[in-house]
């Protein structure tokens, strides 16, 4: 045979280019870029580069949705994370780090990562389809000598045996017959040789639903009380919807242990309904792409109105979220005879500050009228003990000072302090007050009578299920001088304004996702599932064999963890071969 002629059943490859005419090659600028993208450095330069920059736009803080658009917000968020940066601030800024993934230099990166990646792939692909299409069927006699995978039997074996057991093995066989000798291919699962091109493109892939994500994803967290409605985007912004909260449900363990929240929310578009769904933490709504979940709850709110009577119009109606927390004693009061005068969590409406001390109480009315002031005195050691005082002078008055869980007796009255309670609080400096009729002080809510967190928690109504003792009660202070009890739908007038509690409401926390990646991302963990399965679960056997008429000569390629020369030694002893015959190329 001639110097570079090819062997029957082999791919002639052409020529290399040498010398000058790689130069030129080279040199060609279209040629350069293409040698640049295809070069494997510099797309794993590219992706420690991507890695680097996404890490650093988790750690620094990014631009709120609730602040793009709108040049003074924009400003003044800004303005705070100068602050906090000192004098790295502006050049942050100016380098676009508070907006990473936003940024033009950010996406031409991703886009630079993708092509190469791209790139890499696409220059790989010729050779791996040639390879699976066209592979090598003969060999040279000295590869049976130098192959990893090899195995020589002392005896002629049955060309024909031997293709048996092949097939039987699912190998694609070829068989060539010349004089002297009969060769064999041999192929198992050839499509399997693309595999890395399935991992490579599942990178494509996910780089691709990076840049899709981060340009085109969204998120807007809303917080909204029942029967309230929010825009989701800016105000002016062209795709503008809103979510109304229907109604707010929660469901407690008898411990206090969430076990499920959802939510009733209705989606307007163009003042349009479009969308009526129930919203949950694992199950959200979805309309037009956007994903609707529930992403919090809280069971603690007011709807409190003002209204104007001199005018009558409302002046003043919202929800209010009691997010603070105020203590609240639970007392027992019996008289001599051991009959129960009073039981219940009382709401502390008064305070006084001293110099060593502090006092929050309120003033408790017996049914027989006799009037006592209970509260809890705290200590500048930070010690809180029960005060029971009765106004007045005499022997015969209530003087108790008790610590939790302790009861005493004075004045014919035994006073138990059972428990300090915590009840919802909030202060509202922007409630309306009529100027003429001021208690003056803080305008603070505090909610009694709620059982939210137990298993007697809200069924889902607009209103939650009553307490034990009552509906749920608004206490308002700061409107007069003596503070305001009011139950559900009950109103109260101070001055000219009329105040009404409409009732106990409950608030979800609903967040709003778009990410048209989401398809990418299952298509690149299929391709990643098949590359992978492709090279480790089936890879691809190559077999080859020399029959002479005095012994028989094996060689094959597969990974090193498919342990292929025991797969030889099967095959041959198939074919026919003792063990006593067969001789690792070792």
């Amino acid at each position: 045979m001639e110097r570079g002629e090819a062997l029957p059943g082999r791919v002639q490859i052409p020529p290399t280019a040498r010398g000058w005419s790689r130069t030129f090659g080279v040199l060609n600028p279209l040629k350069a870029v293409w040698w640049l993208f295809t070069n494997v450095r510099f797309a794993v330069v590219l992706l420690i580069v991507l890695c680097v920059l996404s890490l650093l736009g988790v750690i620094l803080p990014q631009e709120p949705l609730s602040v793009r658009g709108d040049v003074v917000a924009e400003g003044q968020w800004l303005d705070a994370q100068e602050g906090k940066f000192g004098f790295l601030g502006k050049p942050f800024d100016e380098a676009q780090l508070f907006d990473l993934f936003h940024a033009r230099w950010f996406g031409i990166l991703l886009a630079l990562t993708a092509t190469s990646t791209g790139a890499y792939v696409l220059s790989r692909l010729p050779g791996a389809w040639r390879t699976v299409t066209h592979p090598r069927k003969r060999v040279p006699s000295r590869f049976f000598e130098t192959a990893p995978n090899r195995l020589e039997v002392a005896s002629s074996l049955d060309a024909s045996r031997l293709e048996e057991a092949l097939r039987r093995a699912r190998y694609r066989v070829e068989r060539f017959d010349e004089a002297g000798a009969s060769h064999i291919f041999a192929d198992r699962f050839a499509w399997a040789g693309l595999g890395t091109l399935f991992t490579h493109a599942a990178v494509i892939v996910f780089v691709l639903s990076a840049v899709v994500s981060k340009a085109d994803a969204f998120s807007s967290p809303l917080f909204l009380a029942e029967g309230a409605t929010l825009p989701i985007y800016p105000v002016r912004d062209a795709h503008q919807m809103q979510v109304e909260l229907r109604d707010a449900k929660a469901q407690f363990t008898a411990d206090g242990q969430p076990l499920d929240y959802r939510s009733e929310i209705s989606v307007y578009r163009r003042g349009e309904e479009v969308k009526r769904c129930t919203s949950t933490v694992n199950s959200p709504c979805t309309y037009a792409g956007y994903k609707f979940y529930q992403s919090a709850y809280f069971g603690f709110g007011a709807e409190v109105e003002v209204r104007d009577l001199r005018t009558g119009n409302t002046i003043y109606r919202e929800t209010l979220a009691l997010s603070g927390t105020a203590r609240a004693p639970h007392v027992m009061i019996r008289d001599r005879s051991g009959a129960v005068l009073l039981e219940q969590t009382l709401v502390l409406t008064d305070e006084l500050a001293g110099r060593d001390f502090s006092y929050r109480g309120t003033l408790v009315r017996l049914p027989s009228g006799r009037l006592i002031t209970v509260g809890l005195q705290t200590a500048a050691s930070g010690e809180e003990r029960l005060a029971v005082l009765e106004p007045g002078q005499g022997g015969d008055l209530v003087q108790l000072s008790l610590a939790e869980g302790e009861s005493g007796e004075s004045g014919g009255l035994r006073v138990a302090y059972q428990a300090a309670e915590t009840i919802p609080y909030t202060v509202v400096p922007d409630l309306p007050v009529s100027t003429s009729d001021a208690g003056g002080g803080m305008h603070a809510l505090q909610l009694s009578n709620v059982v939210y967190g137990t298993d007697k928690t809200s069924a889902g109504d607009a209103t939650v299920a009553a307490s034990p003792a009552g509906p749920p009660t608004l206490t308002v202070t700061g409107l007069q001088a003596q503070a305001i009890a009011l139950r559900p739908g009950e109103s109260v007038r101070v001055g000219d304004y009329q105040y009404t509690f409409a009732g106990q409401r409950e608030f979800a926390g609903i967040t709003v996702k778009r990410d048209r990646s989401d398809y990418l991302v299952w298509a690149g963990v299929v391709l990643i599932f098949v590359g992978l399965a492709a090279t480790f679960w089936v890879p691809r056997r190559r077999f080859w064999a020399k029959i002479t008429a005095t012994r028989t000569l094996m060689a094959g390629q597969a990974p090193a963890h498919a342990r292929y020369t025991r797969e030889l030694r099967r095959l041959a002893h198939q074919a026919g071969s003792a063990p006593e015959t067969m001789r690792n190329g070792d």
